[in-house]
C-alpha cells in the first residue's frame, strides 16, 4: 500500500498546489490528450448529437528469426468502430469497438460517460482506457508511426488496458499556456491470468477482468505537466490485488498485488519528435512459483520521428514523410539474467494526408529465454492504416 499512499499524495499534492490557479481558467483550445478518444477526425457532427467513424489496419509480414521464417503473410490487423454523443452541455458519451485479427477477437475497447462539471473536473465512468501511460491514451495506429505497439505497451502494460471503472479528471491552466492534466479511477484491475501461463508472470493476461474477481478494487492515475504546446511529461500507477484473498467472509489466501508505474515524454525538439516510456511493474508472487514467475518486470521504448518532404507529390499537397527510428528493450524478469528482448526498429511512413499511413519499417533484435540462450531476430512490415 505504501506505493499507492506514495502516488495518491504526490497527485493530491499537485492538484492543490495549482487549485488556486485551476478553478481560474482551463486551456479549452488544446485536447486532453492529443490522438486521444475525443480528439479524432471523426469528430464532426454528421447525425445529430452523434459522431461515428473508425479506423483500419492491414499488414504484410515477413519475420526470421536464427535463420528461420516464422511469418510471412497478411494480416486483417484492426477494424475499429466509434462514437461519440453530446447528451447535453454537460454530458458526453464516447464508446469504441475493435475488431482484431479478421474478427477473431471482438472486444469492447471503450464506452464511458462524463459528466463534465468543469474543464479542471469531470467525472468518468464506463469501461474506460486506463491512463497507464500516454500510449494507452493514444494508441491509434493511423498515428502511430510504426506498424506494431512498442513491445512495452503490449509486453508489460497490456495496451490496449481497458477496464470498468469509475473517477475523476480535469486539465488546469497554468498562465497562459503551461497546464497540468489528471486522471484518476478506481477500477477492477487485474486478475490470477497474471500468472497462469507457462511462460511465468505475463501481466496483460490478466486483464479483462470484467467482473471484479476480488471484490477489490484497484487504483489508476496519470498526472501530466505541459509547459507548452510541444512538450508533455507524465506520470502514472495502477496498483491492487489481482488474487481471490478472501472468499464467504473466511481469508483463503494472502492479499498479492501488482503495482505499475510509468513515466511518458512527448515533445519536440530542433524539428524532432521524441516520443517515450519507461514501465516498471512489481508483482507479489506465492512462494511456490518463485522459480517460475517474475516478481519484477520492466520495458522502455524511444521513438525519434523527423516530418520531411512536405507536399513532394504535386497531386496530394496534403501529404509529407516521417523518417523514424524506435530503440525498445523489455525485461520479463528484473531479478535473473535472461528473459528479455532488446530491438531497434528503422522505417520511412507516408501520409497522403494526415489521417492516412502507409508505413514501411525493419526491425531487428535479439531475444534470450530464462537459461540466457540467445535469439537473433528481424523483419521486414509494411502497412496501410487510415481514419475514415
Amino acid at each position: 500500500m505504501r506505493f499507492l499512499s506514495a502516488f495518491v499524495w504526490a497527485l493530491g499534492t499537485t492538484l492543490f498546489m495549482v487549485a488556486s490557479a485551476a478553478a481560474q481558467r482551463a486551456d479549452t483550445s488544446r485536447a486532453f490528450v492529443e490522438g486521444g478518444i475525443y480528439d479524432r477526425p471523426y469528430l464532426t457532427r454528421l447525425l445529430g448529437r452523434t459522431a461515428i467513424g473508425g479506423y483500419a489496419e492491414a499488414h504484410a509480414r515477413w519475420v526470421r528469426a536464427d535463420g528461420v521464417t516464422e511469418e510471412a503473410g497478411f494480416l486483417a490487423k484492426r477494424f475499429n468502430l466509434f462514437t461519440a454523443t453530446q447528451v447535453s452541455d454537460w454530458v458526453r458519451v464516447g464508446a469504441e469497438v475493435e475488431f482484431e485479427e479478421g474478427g477473431e477477437e471482438i472486444r469492447l475497447e471503450y464506452a464511458a460517460i462524463d459528466v463534465l462539471v468543469h474543464p479542471a473536473f469531470a467525472i468518468r465512468g464506463g469501461m474506460i482506457l486506463s491512463p497507464l501511460g500516454r500510449f494507452n491514451l493514444a494508441h491509434d495506429s493511423p498515428l502511430n508511426p510504426f506498424t506494431d505497439r512498442p513491445l512495452v505497451s503490449t509486453e508489460i502494460l497490456g495496451v490496449a488496458l481497458s477496464e470498468p471503472g469509475l473517477g475523476v479528471l480535469g486539465s488546469i491552466r497554468l498562465g497562459e499556456v503551461a497546464r497540468v492534466t489528471y486522471e484518476l479511477y478506481g477500477v477492477n484491475g487485474f486478475n490470477a491470468g497474471v500468472l497462469e501461463t507457462s511462460s511465468g508472470t505475463r501481466i496483460p493476461d490478466g486483464r479483462a477482468n470484467l467482473e471484479d474477481n476480488n471484490a477489490s478494487p484497484a487504483f489508476v492515475g496519470r498526472v501530466a505537466w505541459s509547459p507548452n504546446h510541444t512538450f508533455e511529461l507524465g506520470a502514472s500507477a495502477h496498483h491492487g490485488a489481482y488474487n481471490v484473498f478472501e472468499r464467504d467472509g473466511g481469508t483463503v489466501d494472502d492479499r498479492r498485488n501488482l503495482s505499475i508505474a510509468v513515466i511518458d515524454i512527448d515533445a519536440t525538439v530542433a524539428g524532432f519528435r521524441l516520443s517515450g516510456e519507461a514501465a516498471r511493474a512489481e508483482i507479489d508472487i506465492p512462494a511456490s512459483l518463485e522459480d517460475i514467475a517474475a516478481s519484477r518486470q520492466r520495458g522502455a521504448y524511444l521513438d525519434i520521428v523527423r516530418q520531411v518532404g512536405a507536399a513532394l507529390i504535386p497531386t496530394m499537397p496534403s501529404s509529407f514523410f516521417l523518417l523514424k527510428a524506435r530503440f525498445e528493450a523489455v525485461d520479463f524478469d528484473g531479478d535473473a539474467a535472461g528473459q528479455d528482448i532488446r530491438q531497434f526498429g528503422l522505417g520511412l511512413t507516408f501520409h497522403p494526408t494526415r489521417d492516412t499511413a502507409l508505413k514501411l519499417d525493419y526491425t531487428r533484435g535479439r531475444s534470450r529465454d530464462r537459461f540466457s540462450n540467445s535469439s537473433d531476430h528481424a523483419g521486414i512490415f509494411f502497412s496501410i492504416a487510415t481514419y475514415f
